[in-house]
């Protein structure tokens, strides 16, 4: 529910309707503290906790898991917003959720026939959304606006002016796409905000971060002790953590996080983790034993720093593909970066700079070089022989100079995609801007109230304007990329 009011009467009379103890039911609403709200969360996701029963504010449609025990969910009054429905139902409605999500929606029945037109409004919304997370996956491109007030208030205006629910209907006609109308080629592809996201996977020389890591590990064990295990099958590995790994994460990880016997075991395999997790859920510790292998677990970032260290600085591998490349052909591999105002990288490439007999060629672009030379996926020995490495040290020069030039064209269309973008949002936020203005006029109309009326103003302002600093810096870029030379391919006889 929205309202604490209804909040607090649902938890006085529903544990006596329903035959439950205090202990059975928990509350969650926004001005209880961080720590209370973050308890009753946990508890609630608990096998041993005895709460069968969260009542909440919409404090719990945003940022908290409910998924783990529970798969019910009643919507005790109905939210007047579309993407409020994706938050409320979010919350159980997951990754995760081991049992098809039961959702009801209360709706309250009138005779009077303004009333009733009213809650037909409301009962369209529901409609709206089941129909939107059937088709498109985003309840919110409905109406989109994709902002809740406004959302909230096209469906107030609605009931104020009192349209029906056809009439309101009609401003959302043709907003949802029918997959099977599209299939048969009567609808036209969805295009913008009603097009479905692509995905791609990370261009990678190993199959998956489970095989990186263990090629990493083996890279390392040449120079140092590593007691590792491996299991292909599970696609798990077993690590011992080293003198020096304790020191990196003693002040990164929370106790209870670290193995008693030092040994982390990490998966790639999410049922495994899942299962972890619910495991982990009927014991007092509530930590898995198992934790997950992806880039971004602590242990992995030790093992890439180190796989990184070993190669000094501005130092790069030089690789051999004979039959992969001419004889006389040279590539560089190169990484290009260009932040925005505020060092954060906005455009980011990987690509080769090809040379045959010392002159420039062509800028490839890194899927294609892999899928030419076959790196990654062919396995090219080490002859042991030295490589001659001033023909491609003056080559350098020039690779950067051509790399330079790329990445000043990757940064103009990135500026031409973008510029549209950011000049919308900028005439929205002048829109807002203005709406504030006329909000001011008329809650300061009497004119003892212009001082608080002039400084109202200058926090409109001030906001405003600290808020598109904001959006031109996030979004600006400089035309000077940082280059790197990840690594160099050269061709064997």
């Amino acid at each position: 529910t929205e309202r604490i009011e209804t909040l607090r009467f649902l938890e006085k009379h529903l544990p006596k309707d329903l035959n439950l103890d205090s202990k059975h039911v928990a509350i969650l609403y926004g001005t209880m503290s961080d720590v209370d709200q973050q308890q009753v969360v946990e508890d609630f996701g608990k096998e041993k906790s005895p709460i069968r029963l969260l009542i909440a504010s919409d404090v719990a449609s945003e940022g908290i898991n409910l998924h783990y025990l529970s798969h019910r969910l009643i919507h005790f009054d109905i939210p007047w917003s579309l993407m409020v429905f994706q938050q409320r139902n979010g919350r159980i409605d997951r990754y995760g959720q081991r049992n098809t999500p039961y959702i009801l929606y209360l709706v309250s029945q009138s005779s009077n026939p303004k009333i009733k037109g009213d809650m037909r409004i409301l009962e369209l919304l529901i409609e709206k959304d089941e129909e939107a997370v059937k088709n498109i996956g985003d309840p919110s491109a409905i109406m989109g606006v994709y902002d809740i007030d406004l959302e909230e208030r096209i469906t107030a205006e609605a009931i104020e002016q009192g349209a029906s629910a056809s009439e309101f209907e009609k401003k959302f006609a043709g907003e949802t796409i029918d997959p099977l109308a599209l299939m048969l080629g009567e609808t036209a592809p969805p295009v913008g905000n009603l097009a479905e996201g692509r995905t791609r996977e990370i261009i990678s020389l190993y199959p998956d971060d489970y095989h990186y890591l263990k090629a990493a590990i083996e890279s390392l064990k040449q120079t140092q002790t590593l007691q590792t295990e491996f299991d292909d099958d599970a696609r798990q590995v077993t690590l011992t953590a080293t003198k020096e790994l304790k020191s990196r994460l003693r002040y990164s990880l929370p106790r209870e996080v670290w193995p008693e016997d030092d040994i982390f075991i990490l998966s790639a395999d999410t049922d495994i983790i899942q299962y972890e997790i619910r495991r982990s859920r009927k014991d007092e510790k509530a930590w898995p034993r198992i934790h997950y292998l992806w880039p971004h677990n602590p242990v992995i970032e030790w093992i890439n720093d180190k796989v990184i260290a070993g190669f000094g600085r501005h130092e790069a591998p030089v690789l051999s593909l004979p039959g992969a490349l001419e004889p006389e052909e040279t590539v560089f591999i190169l990484s290009g970066l260009i932040p925005n105002r505020k060092g954060h990288p906005l455009v980011f490439r990987w690509f080769g700079v090809t040379f045959l007999e010392n002159e420039f060629l062509e800028i490839e672009s890194f899927d294609d070089l892999l899928e030419r030379t076959g790196l990654g996926r062919i396995s090219f020995p080490n002859s042991g022989d030295g490589i001659d490495i001033n023909p491609i040290k003056k080559l350098l020069p020039n690779a950067v100079k051509q790399a330079k030039e790329f990445m000043s064209r990757e940064r103009a269309r990135f500026e031409d995609e973008i510029n549209d973008k950011l000049q919308k949002q900028l005439d929205a936020l002048e829109l807002l801007k203005g709406k504030q203005y006329r909000q001011l006029e008329l809650f300061y109309m009497e004119k003892r109230n212009l001082s608080k009326k002039e400084r109202r103003k200058r926090e409109i302002d001030q906001k405003f304007d600290e808020f598109i600093d904001w959006v031109e810096d996030t979004m600006t870029t400089e035309d000077n990329p940082y280059i790197q030379i990840v690594a160099v391919l050269k061709g064997g006889a």
